[in-house]
C-alpha cells in the first residue's frame, strides 16, 4: 500500500490528468497541487512517467486482487473495463501521450489475468501439455488485448457491459476447439 504522499501523488496525478496529457503535466504543477517539494517527488518518483508506472501497477493489483478465483472471467474483464470506463478522461490522455506503454502494459496484465482465468476454467479437469495452455491463453490475452484498445481507440462508445457481454458470448465453445486445433498442430 502507498504511503500518505505517494497516494496523494497518485490522486493529484489522476486529477490533472481528466483536464490534459500526460506530455502536459510538469513535476512542479504536480508538487504545488499536492503542496509537497519537488525533492519529495524525486524520493519517490524518478519522473511523471514512474508515477504513471506505479498508478497502474496499483490499480492492476486491486482489480486482480478483488477478483475471485470460482466467478467467471467475464466479471473480472468488466471489472476491468469499468475502471477504464469510468476514468476514460484519464486513459484517453494517457493513450494520446508519449506514455502509452505504460497504459498497455496495464491493459495487457489485467487482460492476460482474466485470460488464464478463461482458459482455466474451460479446461478444467481436462489434461493438455503446458504449451497448448500457453498459446491459448496468449491467443485469447491477444484478442482481449486488441479489443481493448480498439474501444479505447474509439472513445469507448459501448459500455464496459455491452463490450464484456459480446466478448463472453464470442468466446462460447471455441476454447475446447482452440485447444484441439493447438494440440493438433504442436503433435506435427
Amino acid at each position: 500500500m502507498a504511503n500518505f504522499t505517494e497516494r496523494e501523488l497518485l490522486n493529484t496525478l489522476k486529477e490533472l490528468l481528466k483536464d490534459k496529457s500526460l506530455d502536459r503535466i510538469t513535476v512542479k504543477e504536480l508538487t504545488d497541487r499536492c503542496g509537497i517539494s519537488r525533492n519529495t517527488f524525486y524520493y519517490h518518483y524518478h519522473d511523471i512517467y514512474e508515477l504513471v508506472v506505479a498508478y497502474f501497477v496499483h490499480e492492476a493489483q486491486r482489480i486482480i486482487g478483488s477478483y475471485k478465483a470460482d466467478e467467471n472471467w467475464e466479471g473480472g474483464f468488466l471489472e476491468g473495463l469499468t475502471f477504464l470506463y469510468e476514468n476514460r478522461r484519464v486513459i484517453q490522455h494517457i493513450y494520446k501521450s508519449v506514455s502509452r506503454p505504460q497504459l498497455d502494459r496495464f491493459i495487457n496484465d489485467v487482460v492476460y489475468h482474466h485470460a488464464m482465468i478463461l482458459i482455466r476454467g474451460k479446461m478444467e479437469g481436462i489434461n493438455y501439455s503446458q504449451r497448448t495452455l500457453e498459446l491459448a491463453t496468449d491467443f485469447y490475452k491477444n484478442a482481449l488485448m486488441g479489443a481493448v484498445l480498439q474501444w479505447i481507440e474509439g472513445d469507448m462508445k459501448d459500455s464496459p457491459e455491452e463490450l464484456a457481454a459480446i466478448y463472453n458470448s464470442v468466446f462460447q465453445g471455441t476454447v475446447e476447439h482452440l485447444f484441439e486445433s493447438l494440440e493438433s498442430a504442436i503433435e506435427k
